[in-house]
This record gives C-alpha cells, structure tokens and sequence, in this order.
C-alpha cells in the first residue's frame, strides 16, 4: 500500500513565513527612522502636550507632514497646520489607488485596515513583494507584519522622545532629517532601474524648496513617478 503524506495547502504554510519576511526586511528601514523619530518626539514635548503630541504620531502618519504641521502650528496657527499636514500627505492618495489595483481580491476588512499603515516604505515594499509573489494571501501577511513593525516602532521612539524631551536638544532637526532621507533613498540611488526617478525626485524637491509648504514634496512625487513610467513599462509582461 502506498503510503500518503497529507500536507497543509502551499498559503497557509507559506503566511507565517510571509509575515516573518515583512516584519525583518522592515526593521532596518525603521533604524534609519528612529533618529526622525526621536527628534520630532522631543519638538512634541516642547509644545506642553506630549500625550496629544504622541497621538499625533497615528493621526498624522508620516514623519515629514508631522515636522511641517508642528512648525506651522508656530508661524500660522492651527488651521494652516492642519491644511500644511493634509496637503503633504496628499501623496498617499496616490500610493492608495495603486495598492487598490493590487488589493481588489483581497477582503474588505483587510483593505480598511491595511489603509491606515500606507506611508511611502509600506507602499514601495508592498509592490516589490506583489511583483515576486502574486499569493494574495502572502501579500496580506507580508504588509500587515511590515507596516505594524513600521508603525509601532515609529510610534514607540516618538514616545521616547516626548518623554526625554530637551536632553535630545542636540539632535539638530535640519541634520537629522536630510542624514535619514539619505539612508532612505540610498538603496534605490546604488539600483540602475530606480536610480534615474530618485535623482529627479531629489532635483525637483531642492529646486522647489521655497514653494509653499507641502507643494515641494507634491512635485518631486509627481516629478519621479514620470521618470518612473519608463522603467514600469519595460517590467511589464
């Protein structure tokens, strides 16, 4: 009689290996953001509200609309603050209705949820892994586990920092954000398909950096994803 060895279905094997993936190629991303982190935890607790400050951290999810509502809350108020952070974010609107095409089979409660962890890394590690594994099960595992990993590490080193306040002080803020955004950006300078929509992204961003606030960041989005559009469609089948 020959013997038969029952195995579990190739997805639900592979969905614990698929989220241990996400979460490990999320931290070394989420190193290059603690420092971001810290210092716009301790700009927080300059402000006398660190509770409020540290829900800010969900509230406004990205680390450069954070900086520019808390620095336009200063100069302008709340209204303009608050019309600076939405305006900066606008960008998610587009990482959105990307992951939508990609999404449209999986289930409701997923895409809800998985809508509130869109920030740039979570969108850009969400397309490469779509690319390599079309499991839509695998790709539900793999974004949950990085951008959770993403999102409570954030979160957790803005606390740090709202609760050791001024002894960060020396962590100059026009230093520290330029040093994370080169670690960032730096894997897709040293790749030949990607190389050409960062140096753009970067060119646009410094040639508009006096624009109003939020309108800089909109046109280097704008800017790399039409120097992208070359290389999307030589990956295309």
């Amino acid at each position: 009689m020959t013997a038969v060895i029952a195995s579990a279905p190739p997805t639900e094997a592979a969905a614990p290996s698929a989220a241990r993936s996400g979460a490990l190629a999320m931290l070394p991303l989420l190193a290059a953001y603690v420092p971001f982190a810290l210092v716009i935890g301790s700009a927080v607790a300059d402000h006398g509200a660190p509770v409020a400050g540290w829900a800010g951290s969900w509230l406004i999810y990205g680390g450069s609309a954070h900086v520019a509502t808390i620095r336009t809350l200063d100069d302008a108020g709340a209204v303009a603050a608050i019309l600076t952070g939405l305006l900066i974010n606008a960008r998610l609107l587009v990482y959105s209705a990307s992951l939508a095409r990609r999404w449209h089979g999986q289930p409701r409660w997923f895409r809800f949820v998985a809508a509130g962890l869109i920030i740039d890394p979570t969108w850009a590690m969400a397309e490469k892994h779509a690319e390599r594994c079309p499991d839509l099960r695998q790709q539900r595992h793999y974004f949950l586990a990085a951008g959770l990993t993403l999102g409570v590490g954030w979160s957790a080193a803005i606390a740090v920092g709202v609760v050791m306040g001024a002894r960060l002080d020396w962590l100059d803020l026009e230093i520290v954000i330029p040093l994370c955004l080169l670690a960032l950006v730096g894997a897709g300078l040293r790749a030949a398909d990607t190389r050409s929509t960062v140096v753009v992204a970067a060119a646009v961003a410094l040639l508009t950096s006096g624009w109003p606030a939020g309108t800089s960041v909109l046109a280097a989005v704008v800017a790399g994803s039409v120097a992208g559009l070359p290389n999307t469609r030589r990956a295309q089948p």
